[in-house]
């Protein structure tokens, strides 16, 4: 099991490495989302005291730390993510070989997050549920104080990469503790005010620096706006399952039988695996209540852990899936995968005739118990299976395993070497039409490294590949955001005293409604920078761009004629 686990490691690395994707010197602009923040502690800001800490403290100090210790570039941030979500693969298929008591079920059922590829930005969704999980389940077999301050560590760990992870942790803790057979409800009651003791008194000094800098209340109301906006943003759009987004696949028109199915399940595979991640916890709900012991035997307590398991899937789809969904649909994995291989073990069970403690009516009819359930899995099977196959030799030869494991490491010694000079950014820009990239060259090039740059458009690539500081405690300000006059006064009072040569701002109804949602950011512009013009920066994005009234420039830049400061 361990040699699986290994080797399962090193699969996972190279599949991801080997291929990793991303279009900005291999990461993807969300990423930068959360490492420009962390990039901001290099240049001495702390969150919430500096600069406006969107609910993920340990996210940016994680990111701030891997820079110090792995070298600046995206290849350390990519060697890390990559390593943990790799390190929870291993994980995540020692969990399922306890809840299934099959090494080749709990393979089986680890593909799911494997072939879902969790974006790297998001290891947190990982990490902090394959160590919730099997710490819940100690609390399960033995509820002592030391289990129940590990529990409350992961919770607190969780709740500092990003605030609902505390939430979604201390469901699943309230379900182990309701679900403790034999054990007095005072007792029960007792066990969930040490928790949450616990977890206050590790949080304590995280809130008390909240409290000092710009107070708790301040902060909580600000991050509930803020978060209540970014949903609006992007709501779930429930998807037809057979609308074919990406156009109807020969096999879909020309097939029959099992082929034609196959097709139809790809050229909608988003909305099929988004439906089956709904349903999958609410099915093994109903399969775990068939049997006393949980279709195991020899696992203690497993229907509390496995119910536990079940709440977690339920609360962690409510939580992450949300538009975009291709984006998503491996946040909640770890739970989901879990289920699926107790679910396939549970099958077997009913299919050879090994399944023992059923309830009195399904014993009557185990048949009728039999058939329901092995129909069950073998459609989440085929939904699966059809679905995360897709492109999967393409996906595979990219990253080379196809070839061999001598060609797989030769081919990530390779993108190590890429990735390993971040900088000159100027290799990673196509000639022709000004990209974001060439944005970022420009504010490199033309202001010095004490700068810091004003952005309202959502483009954290650009400031963290420019090796600039973000201005006015936000890497990005958007109309919708952080309009309160508390909130504009403290991000006026920031950039005075700041140096800020160049503010860059949207054009048209985007400008317009920035002006009039942020008045008083926009009357401080207004009265220390002037207009410089205008540009289309990749065919997507209006960029307007205002110069400070009392820096002088010294010459003007090629590509864009706009002044330059050093």
């Amino acid at each position: 099991m361990a040699a699986v686990a290994v080797a399962l490691f090193f699969f996972n690395w190279l599949f991801r490495f080997n291929d990793p994707g991303g279009s900005f010197a291999g990461l993807t602009d969300d990423h930068f989302f959360y490492l420009v923040r962390g990039w901001q502690i290099l240049f001495g800001e702390l969150p919430v005291r500096d600069f406006v800490d969107h609910g993920a403290p340990l996210f940016y100090y994680v990111g701030a730390a891997v820079q110090w210790l792995g070298g600046r570039g995206t290849l350390s941030e990519l060697v890390f993510t990559v390593t943990v979500l790799s390190a929870c693969v291993s994980a995540t298929f020692l969990l399922a070989t306890r809840v299934s008591g099959s090494i080749v079920i709990a393979l089986v059922a680890v593909a799911f997050q494997v072939l879902l590829e969790p974006r790297f930005y998001n290891y947190p969704k990982i990490l902090v549920y394959v160590a919730a999980i099997p710490a819940i389940w100690a609390v399960i077999d033995r509820p002592t104080t030391w289990r129940l301050a590990l529990v409350a560590l992961v919770t607190a760990v969780g709740f500092l990469f990003r605030h609902d992870h505390a939430a979604f942790v201390g469901v699943g803790m309230a379900v182990a503790l309701a679900s403790l057979t034999g054990v007095p409800w005072g007792t029960r009651v007792r066990h969930a005010l040490v928790y949450g003791v616990l977890v206050l008194a590790m949080l304590a000094p995280y809130l008390a620096f909240i409290e000092v800098n710009g107070g708790f209340v301040s902060y909580l109301r600000e991050g509930s706006e803020w978060a209540a906006h970014d949903r609006a943003r992007a709501p779930v759009i429930w998807p037809g399952l057979f609308d074919n987004p990406d156009g109807v696949s020969d096999a879909a028109v020309d097939g029959v039988g099992p082929g034609r199915l196959v097709a139809v399940l790809r050229d909608n595979r988003i909305a099929w695996l988004y439906y089956l991640e709904l349903i999958l916890p609410a099915l093994a709900l109903g399969v775990l209540a068939l049997a006393r012991d949980g279709f195991r035997p020899g696992w203690p307590r497993a229907v509390p852990k496995m119910l536990v398991v079940c709440v977690l899937g339920l609360v962690l789809n409510a939580g992450f899936l949300r538009s975009p969904l291709a984006a998503r649909l491996a946040d909640p994995s770890v739970p989901h995968v879990l289920l699926l291989a107790w679910m396939l073990a549970a099958a077997w069970a009913l299919l050879v005739g090994r399944a023992r403690g059923l309830r009195p009516l399904v014993d009557r009819h185990v048949r009728v118990a039999t058939a329901g359930v092995v129909a069950a899995v073998a459609a989440v099977g085929l939904v699966s299976t059809a679905t995360l196959s897709h492109d999967l030799y393409d996906r595979l030869d990219n990253s080379t395993l196809l070839e061999g494991v001598p060609k797989a490491f030769d081919r990530g010694s390779f993108m190590w070497s890429r990735y390993a000079d971040t900088w000159p950014i100027e290799k990673w820009v196509e000639p022709g039409t000004p990209h974001i990239l060439d944005l970022a060259v420009y504010l490199r090039d033309c202001t010095v490294p004490t700068d810091r740059i004003f952005m309202q458009h959502y483009l954290p690539q650009v400031l963290a590949l420019s090796e600039r500081a973000f201005a006015g405690g936000h890497a990005d300000l958007r109309p919708g955001f952080f309009g309160s006059e508390e909130a504009q006064q403290l991000t006026v009072a920031r950039l005075a005293r700041q140096s800020v040569p160049v503010v860059l701002l949207a054009s048209g109804q985007d400008l317009e409604n920035f002006r009039k949602e942020l008045p008083i950011v926009t009357a401080w512009f207004d009265e220390h920078y002037h207009l410089e013009g205008e540009r289309s920066i990749d065919g997507r994005f209006e960029v307007t761009l205002l110069a400070a009234n009392d820096r002088r420039p010294i010459r003007r830049d090629p590509r864009f004629d706009w002044p330059c400061y050093r």
